[in-house]
């Protein structure tokens, strides 16, 4: 079968499947990125509905009567992909936090730098630590994870089937707390090394007032901190890959929740 062969209702089929894959892109780590042209995107979207539509069942879809039931249904199908995007990407927004605390612990967080993702500022070290996790997601195929998830989505919520319910915005909430566990995790060996590095000077302090402990702590401190950092990799990257491994999981709980079985 040709593109020109295909019906009224596996074109409406081919349609939302666009639509909900051209959701996951537009907010998927990697794929997502400002830096990547619009163009690029929705090229790889399109290839990729092209190869989805023969396997996923159903021959074809059926729009409702009615333009404003056609947007909803259409809005639904990119909610579900900028959904399925988010949850990959909240690893990312919790390393990038991880480099934020880091940051501001060193003393770094007049030293930012212009993050073209998300069009805002960040720290020096959020931006070191998102492109970290950028090569560890590639290195460990996390982008055929996305696209696997993507896959799974079709074979478990046919086009135009997912529900919105209580349980879809409880999961939202729940990984938005997960930004926050991510970036202590990532964040704790800086967090706590720096911790005992400002009590340490406290106590110096105290016993010894002669001392500028602001001159001398601010050196100290940037010291510790990348000593830290350079020590800490090996520990960052088993965690990093083992987060990266549970996102599997993530996702297919999401898209368990979106098919209304809970």
């Amino acid at each position: 079968m040709t593109i020109l062969e295909i019906s009224a209702g596996q074109f409406e089929k081919l349609l939302l499947i666009l639509l909900r894959i051209g959701g996951i892109m537009t907010v998927a780590p990697i794929f997502g990125h400002r830096n990547i042209p619009v163009q690029v995107r929705i090229g790889l979207a399109g290839l990729l509905t092209l190869i989805l539509l023969p396997i996923i069942p159903g021959s074809e879809a059926v729009f409702p009567d009615g333009l404003g039931s056609i947007a909803v249904m259409a809005a639904r199908e990119v909610t579900m992909g900028l959904l399925i995007g988010f949850t990959a990407m909240v690893l990312f927004m919790g390393v990038q936090m991880s480099g934020h605390i880091m940051g501001f612990q060193m003393g770094f967080m007049v030293a930012e730098v212009f993050d073209p993702s998300s069009g805002d500022n960040v720290s020096l070290l959020g931006q070191f630590q998102f492109i970290l996790a950028s090569l560890v997601f590639l290195a460990i195929d996390g982008h055929h994870l996305l696209i696997n998830a993507a896959a799974e989505s079709f074979m478990v919520i046919p086009p135009g089937k997912a529900v919105f319910s209580g349980a879809s915005a409880e999961f939202l909430i729940r990984i938005c707390i997960d930004i926050f566990a991510i970036a202590l995790k990532i964040g704790a060996p800086m967090v706590i090394t720096l911790f005992l590095t400002d009590v340490a000077l406290g106590i110096i302090a105290r016993t010894v007032p002669q001392m500028n402990v602001f001159i001398v702590g601010f050196p100290l401190k940037i010291s510790a901190g990348f000593l830290t950092m350079a020590a800490s990799f090996p520990f960052v990257s088993f965690v990093l890959t083992k987060l990266m491994q549970s996102m599997d999981k993530e996702l297919s709980d999401l898209i368990y929740v979106l098919s209304g079985r809970i």
